[in-house]
């Protein structure tokens, strides 16, 4: 008699027979297959060729061929890395190949693996028991392993950049330096000063590249190679980007990756920590004022260049002042400009620079006017602004007079044009009447404003009296604290063309 059972129990046998084939597969892999197994035999042989002492044939017998870790939890680290770079604390290994061969440097002289381990400065899946694993560049992992000309950015997070060995963190140093002559802080924060235009990257190099766009890569997705790439091409990258394209080389771009691998806020024990680096975190907290020049250099050369001529800005599509042009250095007060870097224009690029904002002290506000006025012009003395007896425009009459003559740049009522808005409350509470009546006259030489009374025979001209309006309705688009009905102008102005 047939039991229909049977065909199920030869399944049930035959899946169990496949079952533990492949349980017996995976055990001899793990333990006698594995790729740190294999390493660690080739690494035996290479102990026996050596052993030319009785020291190194002490540690050819004495070594056994196991899974090894280090384990160091204040650093919250358990790293395999060992059980393959064997030889990364013997001498004898210079000649060999990796993971065989010794450490490179003198590293471990002050780094032991046993109290570092390995990720803290590599990065890398600690964990794993081969090489692909612990790469994790193609894996989920947060922190794959660090290229190795990379690698000198970790070193930041114990000590100051400024006290370790040049030859040692070359590149970041190269990154840094780009950093300041570029002028990325002039958009981006850094230690809590710089500009707002960009995101602030005291922690850059903790990002995972799962917060960065990575549409247009193959893999592997790593945050450096999205660095590299975005150094090269902001707007290819990232599309729509308003970040200005440093314009560097490939070697300039893997620097100023290594830079911002290297800015990351890691909690270290302070016992892991350099002297220098705690040094230099309490210089952090009084920083000593920077000079005028290397204010500018820093944060205001991106957009404004040399600022002694004005330019249209592709990125920005708007007009950038010449900030230290002869007209305008010739016509402001030092109190206008500092009000303008301190205040900065809102609804336009330029950021506040105060210390509440950009973090610039007011010494060094004043010592960055006082750079600007070591230009081609020179800082006029608000005890110049002598305009005691004034007359009054209309602001009507202005009106028309501005959609004619300015408002093709200025924007029609002061503001979303691609020059200077002239609606802005910081220009409006800093610039003094004679401030705008004389670049209406005069314009800005090396910009696109133009003068309004050229000596030119024939030429378009305003007289003092439409002069005299236009002020009044530019004083009309300011804050409601200081609109006047009309507004005052010089009373030169009544002598040259008479009082409406």
């Amino acid at each position: 008699m047939n039991d229909p059972s049977t065909r199920f129990r030869w399944v049930l046998l035959l899946a169990s027979l496949v079952t533990i084939v492949y349980l017996v597969a995976a055990a001899l892999r793990e333990n006698f297959l594995a790729e740190w197994y294999t390493v660690q035999k080739e690494y035996r042989q290479l102990l026996q060729s050596k052993a030319t002492d009785e020291q190194g044939r002490a540690l050819a017998r004495d070594f056994r061929i196991e899974l090894k870790q280090v384990s160091v939890p204040r650093l919250k680290a358990v790293d395999r890395c060992v059980s393959c770079h064997n030889g990364i604390d013997d001498p004898r290994m210079t000649d060999v190949r990796q993971p065989h061969a010794v450490h490179p440097g003198d590293i471990l002289k002050n780094h032991p693996a046993d109290r570092y381990g390995c990720t803290v400065c590599h990065q890398g899946q600690g964990v794993a028991t081969s090489f692909r694993d612990a790469k994790a560049d193609d894996a989920y992992w947060d922190y794959p392993l660090l290229p190795r000309e990379l690698t000198q950015a970790s070193c930041l997070a114990c000590h100051d950049i400024e006290k370790l060995p040049p030859q040692q963190v070359a590149l970041v140093l190269e990154g840094k330096k780009l950093f300041d002559e570029k002028s990325c802080a002039s958009c981006h924060k850094l230690g809590g000063r710089g500009g707002t235009l960009g995101l602030a990257l005291d922690n850059e190099g903790a990002k995972t590249r799962h917060q960065l766009i990575m549409v247009n890569f193959t893999p592997p997705y790593t945050t450096w190679r999205w660095h590299q790439a975005h150094f090269r091409d902001p707007g290819g990258v990232v599309a729509g980007s308003q970040m200005k394209n440093p314009t560097v080389t490939d070697r300039e771009a893997l620097a100023l990756t290594a830079f911002m691998i290297s800015l990351r806020q890691r909690d270290v024990p302070e016992s892991y920590l350099a002297p220098d680096k705690i040094e230099q975190k309490a210089r952090a907290l009084h920083p000593q004022p920077l000079s005028g020049e290397r204010l500018y250099r820093n944060y205001c050369f991106a957009c404004h260049g040399d600022g002694t001529y004005g330019r249209w800005d592709t990125t920005f599509r708007r007009f950038i002042p010449a900030v230290r042009g002869p007209s305008l250095l010739a016509t402001a007060d030092p109190a206008y400009l500092e009000a303008q870097i301190a205040q900065g224009r809102p609804g336009t690029q330029m950021p506040a620079w105060d210390a509440r904002a950009g973090g610039l002290q007011p010494d060094e506000v004043k010592a960055l006017v006082a750079y600007l006025g070591g230009g081609r012009g020179t800082l006029r003395s608000a005890k110049d602004d002598n305009a005691p007896v004034l007359a009054r425009g209309d602001a009507n009459r202005g009106a028309a007079l501005f959609i004619q003559n300015c408002a093709g740049c200025h924007g029609v009522a002061g503001h979303g044009g691609v020059a200077p808005e002239l609606a802005n409350p910081t220009f409006q509470q800093a610039a003094s009447d004679a401030f705008i009546v004389t670049t209406i006259r005069n314009g800005r030489r090396g910009t696109a404003m133009p003068s309004f009374q050229p000596r030119v025979p024939g030429a378009r001209s305003l007289s003092d009296p439409e002069i005299a309006d236009l002020l009044a309705f530019i004083r009309a688009l300011g804050p409601a604290a200081r609109k006047p009905q009309t507004a005052l102008v010089p009373n030169d102005l009544v002598k040259s063309g008479g009082s409406r």
